[in-house]
């Protein structure tokens, strides 16, 4: 419970496979207004990459692909994202490298 803005959350983390596969949920309610969102969402993680996934009440899907290009300490990696708001009508793509980091 936050006092300051009277929110009441609730969060669930599973661990379906250690290293491998988690899920989790989120629940926020605002007390004054009984208004609430929710908040489901996976992440699995693979030999040299990552990929996130979320769903939220509101109709949003967001994913998140993140790669190594290679298994030496500093190797570039590769993002890709991807998201698609049903609410908004609207959908946003994008890409990313880090090189060094």
């Amino acid at each position: 419970y936050n006092a300051a803005q009277q929110t009441v959350g609730l969060y669930y983390k599973r661990v379906v496979t250690p290293k491998r596969v988690t899920l989790g949920a989120e629940l926020q309610c605002q007390a004054a207004s009984l208004e609430s969102t929710v908040v489901l969402g996976a992440e699995f993680q693979l030999t040299r990459s990552k990929m996130s996934m979320t769903l939220d009440g509101g109709g949003k899907i967001q994913s998140v692909l993140e790669t190594k290009l290679g298994m030496a300490p500093g190797s570039p990696s590769l993002s890709f994202t991807g998201e698609v708001d049903h609410g908004n009508d609207s959908m946003r793509f994008g890409y990313g490298m880090n090189i060094g980091g």
